[in-house]
């Protein structure tokens, strides 16, 4: 399954490519965004080019994991859910008759990856098929990937019952706040944003000193950035005065590019004032005012 059928279903409970977030283990996603997919607070992400090429290998990778281990793949026509833990959804590459799972992947580096034939795997892709052995009971997930578009390699993760266990209560405790309405903590500044950023709130708090710490160390960092903002002017400014009318490469003692200042095509930027000016009534027909939003503001 894919497309918007595949997202709706997934809505229904926590998949594979969740799970790393809700553990805090997602470099992509934060347990946050995960609660405001499936609250339909925010559209479920679709992918970019990356996973549309990962799509597109998936086949090649899949026919070189049976012809190397011999075992013919099956492929799910639905996603897969757990009885005992409904809201554990599945939704993985392949089987075998073994019974194995197969899951494929690709990735740009080496980074987490250990020895090939070992469970060696980044944590959250061993969360992920972890997940999937809880779902599908399959005592073993065998990992095929194409690191940096090369020849792939196969990895072996088995169940493990206490990494089973911590994700199952992990994952029951994340779905009883979606149903609740009881968003996680935020994890990061947009999340913040996102959860507070729209709320009407009047009155005044007295800060803590651990809040009043907070607030100085805001103010020292903006005023480093405004400092380091004015020392990287002076250094362009300099910069490009060297390079004058002189040329527009800049190149080091073995022949190097290190910075350009090239003539660029010119933009092309809509006239709203002169819009305005000229036509106000189609101006407004097309003038949409935003969602109010809160705006944090040093003292």
């Amino acid at each position: 399954m894919e497309g918007p059928q595949w997202l709706e279903e997934r809505r229904k409970g926590i998949g594979g490519s969740d799970v790393a977030a809700i553990l805090g283990l997602s470099p992509f996603k934060t347990a946050f965004q995960v609660y405001q997919e499936k609250r339909r607070e925010i559209e479920s992400w679709e992918g970019n080019e990356t996973t549309d090429w990962g799509k597109r290998m998936e086949p090649a990778i899949r026919q070189w994991y049976s012809d190397t281990t011999g075992r013919a793949v099956r492929l799910p026509d639905k996603i897969l859910y757990n009885p005992q833990y409904p809201f554990m959804l599945a939704s993985i590459d392949g089987f075998t008759d073994d019974p194995r799972g197969v899951e494929i992947k690709t990735a740009r580096s080496p980074k987490g990856w250990g020895e090939p034939r070992t469970n060696e795997i980044p944590d959250y892709y061993a969360v992920q098929v972890h997940h999937y052995m809880i779902v599908t009971a399959f005592p073993v997930f065998d990992v095929a990937v194409s690191i940096g578009g090369g020849h792939p390699v196969l990895y072996e993760v088995e169940a493990d019952k206490e990494i089973s266990d911590m994700i199952i209560d992990t994952e029951e405790a994340f779905w009883k706040r979606v149903q609740d309405g009881n968003p996680p903590d935020p994890v990061t500044y947009s999340d913040a944003v996102a959860r507070f950023g729209k709320i009407k709130c009047t009155g005044a708090i007295r800060a803590g000193a651990g809040i009043l710490r907070g607030v100085n160390l805001l103010h020292e960092i903006r005023n480093k950035k405004a400092e380091l903002e004015e020392a990287e002017e002076q250094i362009k400014k300099e910069l490009i005065s060297f390079l004058g009318e002189s040329a527009d490469t800049l190149i080091d003692s073995s022949g190097n590019t290190i910075l350009t200042y090239k003539l660029s095509a010119g933009r092309k930027l809509f006239d709203s004032k002169t819009l305005e000016k000229d036509h106000p009534e189609i101006y407004q027909q097309y003038l949409k005012t935003s969602e109010p939003s809160r705006r944090l503001l040093l003292k």
